[in-house]
């Protein structure tokens, strides 16, 4: 109780006294004999406080608070010193550079990030010792990921094939907190925990400044921004609760692998390929006629039509024959098109096909349509290093994971 009460002074930003000035110097732990210090642990407690505007009068937070800190304080020393070993730095404009982002996360006005963290009683020093450890990090594990792995032609081609074949699916803009449960006691404290912080966010708390104290995920760093992710990518109870969800709202907490996970919809859109409507697709159709205001069973009729000629179409040059066979006038080339100027449901047919492949049939207004790819050109959107980058980063967030948990392996940490 006295603990608490200390820190409920010290984050509400009161004179210290001199027997809080002496208990600063305390030892709270020691990582590979590196000491972190109460005033270490303090600092890192302000700032939390600080980006997060979490209440400081409320014990179990302030207990939460002091566990988060001092996890990213062990943390930040592995990070660093191994950062030291392998002779990895960062400059000063790298690290001003994030404090511009953190400014315009938390819409603080540029250039006055200073004056908003000594406003909460908080070192800027320290904040920026904090940034630069992340900065680090992440240089570390591109570092690390860039010589244990390379992404072969035949991967991005399979990447590619993948998003043409996504093409009209859904997929949603996400963020994420990860709150760890690292034993079977920590279960419903942390559960607490992330429920408390799904009610600071509905209240109007930052989310990104909230990831970046209290995830655990790789993508805290990046203020729990998981980016545009696609059905069937992510474990079924993440799925299944962001199904329910409209664009802008929380999830409640979801209990995953490593712990309770928090996720925000914050968009949710039809999948398309990045410039697919300057690219430019040579095709075939095959038109079986259909009236206006044709009763389902005769559009039913006529898809089924459809679908049988679309069996026997092998190439391009079978349009035409098959189309004689199925008496479907109007058939034959289209010539080369620009993709963004086919109605919807045709750019949606044709947009996952190979060369020489038939789209499922697409009904239209007076007939239902089935298009067979012979040629396309692909334009600048869809940009094959950009691919290689994204695969690139996945595999960095998965070798940031393993990296962590070797070096917590490999020290030697003492809690006082």
């Amino acid at each position: 109780m006295h603990r608490l009460i200390a820190l409920t002074l010290i984050l509400g930003c009161l004179t210290a006294t001199p027997v809080l000035a002496q208990d600063q110097q305390r030892i709270v732990a020691l990582i590979n004999d590196e000491v972190v210090s109460q005033r270490d642990l303090n600092e890192r407690m302000r700032i939390i406080m600080a980006t997060t505007r979490l209440p400081d009068n409320n014990p179990e937070i302030l207990r939460a608070v002091r566990e988060q800190a001092l996890r990213s304080l062990v943390d930040d020393r592995l990070q660093m010193q191994e950062a030291k070993r392998r002779n990895i730095n960062v400059s000063q404009q790298d690290v001003d550079a994030a404090i511009g982002a953190v400014e315009r996360q938390m819409n603080i006005p540029p250039g006055r990030f200073d004056e908003f963290i000594r406003r909460g009683g908080i070192d800027p020093t320290a904040v920026a010792g904090q940034i630069r450890t992340e900065l680090t990090w992440s240089r570390m594990v591109r570092a690390r990921t860039s010589a244990q792995t390379s992404v072969t032609e035949q991967e991005i081609d399979e990447a590619v094939a993948k998003l043409r074949a996504n093409v009209g699916q859904t997929e949603e803009l996400i963020s994420e907190i990860l709150v760890p449960v690292d034993s079977p006691d920590q279960e419903e404290p942390q559960r607490q925990l992330a429920q408390r912080i799904i009610e600071q966010l509905r209240g109007g708390a930052n989310f990104p400044a909230l990831a970046r104290q209290f995830s655990r995920g790789t993508t805290a760093v990046n203020g729990g921004d998981v980016g545009w992710v696609q059905r069937g990518t992510l474990n079924e109870e993440i799925e299944a609760a962001i199904a329910k969800l409209d664009k802008g709202q929380l999830s409640e907490p979801i209990r995953t692998v490593g712990g309770w996970q928090i996720v925000a919809l914050r968009d949710r859109r039809r999948i398309s390929l990045p410039g697919i409507e300057e690219n430019r697709v040579t095709l075939k159709q095959l038109l079986i006629p259909l009236a206006a205001e044709a009763p389902q069973a005769e559009a039913d009729a006529a898809i089924a039509k459809a679908r049988q000629a679309r069996g026997e179409i092998r190439t391009c040059d079978d349009v035409e024959p098959v189309a004689g066979r199925y008496d479907a006038p109007g058939s034959g080339s289209l010539g080369t098109l620009r993709m963004g100027d086919l109605p919807e449901s045709f750019r949606q047919a044709v947009a996952p096909l190979d060369i020489n492949q038939t789209s499922e049939p697409v009904r239209a207004t007076r007939a239902v349509h089935i298009f067979t790819l012979c040629g396309r050109q692909e334009a600048s959107g869809l940009n094959r290093n950009e691919v290689r980058q994204n695969i690139l980063s996945r595999r960095a967030e998965l070798m940031a994971q393993r990296y962590i948990r070797e070096l917590r392996r490999d020290a030697t940490i003492e809690f006082r």
